[in-house]
């Protein structure tokens, strides 16, 4: 009988790394790449707590995403707000003109 291979921490990462950023059926695709079992992977991601490194790491850095992109609504939210007060100020002083013909 042939001896298991054993994988490095190094190696166990890697591939859970794969699986985070594969998405959907990523351990399918890890399955057939690596040659290592479902049941193999299952019990590393129990143990690494379910998550890669770089899904831990990528949360973080698309929460900041998030924030910067809120940031941006909110400032050409407040640009289209003095624009349109703008606008009521050029109306009614058009509104003024007009009426003096």
């Amino acid at each position: 009988m042939p001896k298991a291979k054993r994988y490095s921490t190094q190696e166990k990462q890697e591939i859970l790394d794969f699986i985070a950023s594969e998405g959907r059926g990523g351990q399918t695709k890890a399955v057939k790449k690596f040659k290592v079992t479902a049941a193999t992977i299952a019990s590393w991601k129990k143990k690494s707590g379910g998550a890669s490194s770089s899904a831990r790491a990528s949360k973080q850095p698309s929460a900041s995403k998030e924030l910067r992109a809120i940031q941006e609504l909110a400032s050409i939210l407040s640009e289209i707000e003095r624009t349109e007060a703008q606008l009521a100020k050029l109306r009614k002083a058009y509104q003024k003109a007009k009426a003096k013909l």
